[in-house]
């Protein structure tokens, strides 16, 4: 196995990691990079599940792409905040997206 690129896992988590369980099982990332890495990732699913109930999910790249990475992708919120209790860390609360205003 290749050593992970810290940088881009903290900018684009999916991009290096299949699943957040992944990123707390590492055994390259110090304890507060986990942390840190998954943070990203929850901002990321959250923004994601604005554009999806926005009517702004992504659209298919290949023809018969399966259809659960059509705009119908489930949340990934549930497997981080999993990953992030494994942690000990303190997912953000559950008042809202980030993208939307909250009163």
């Amino acid at each position: 196995m290749s050593q992970i690129d810290k940088d881009k896992a903290q900018t684009n988590p999916a991009a290096v990691f299949d699943k957040p369980a992944d990123v707390a099982a590492s055994k390259e990332l110090q304890p507060g990079e986990k942390v840190k890495i998954l943070q990203e990732w929850e901002l990321d699913a959250r923004l994601q599940d604005v554009a999806a109930e926005e009517g702004m999910a992504r659209k298919p790249v290949e023809p018969g792409e399966p259809s659960e990475k059509k705009g119908g992708a489930k949340s990934l919120l549930p497997e981080i905040k999993k990953a992030q209790r494994d942690l000990g860390a303190k997912p953000l609360p559950d008042e809202g997206a980030p993208t939307k205003f909250t009163p």
